[in-house]
């Protein structure tokens, strides 16, 4: 039986795997928001502000708050997008 219970204890705390919720318990930022950062950053008018960050060594929320920022300022490249986006903002 304990033989059982170790193996288990084992198994829940190796370090080979890795599962999606323990990005977010080790506080650093995602693959998600890495890529949604490089993405943002070809087409957003507020990546100068943020050209000498390196995104890896951020937070979850800090990466969360400059993604967000990010978004607010983007300006897509598809006309319809643009078109949409002014519709939404009434502008």
């Amino acid at each position: 039986m304990r033989w059982v219970y170790l193996e288990k204890m084992r198994a829940m705390t190796s370090k080979e795997d890795s599962d999606w919720i323990d990005e977010h318990l080790k506080d650093e930022s995602s693959l998600y928001q890495m890529m949604r950062f490089d993405q943002l950053m070809i087409t957003s008018s507020a990546n100068i502000n943020y050209e000498h960050i390196n995104i890896e060594q951020s937070t979850y929320g800090e990466a969360q708050d400059i993604i967000k920022d990010l978004e607010e300022n983007d300006n897509p490249r598809d006309c319809r997008e643009q078109f949409y986006k002014k519709i939404k903002r009434n502008i």
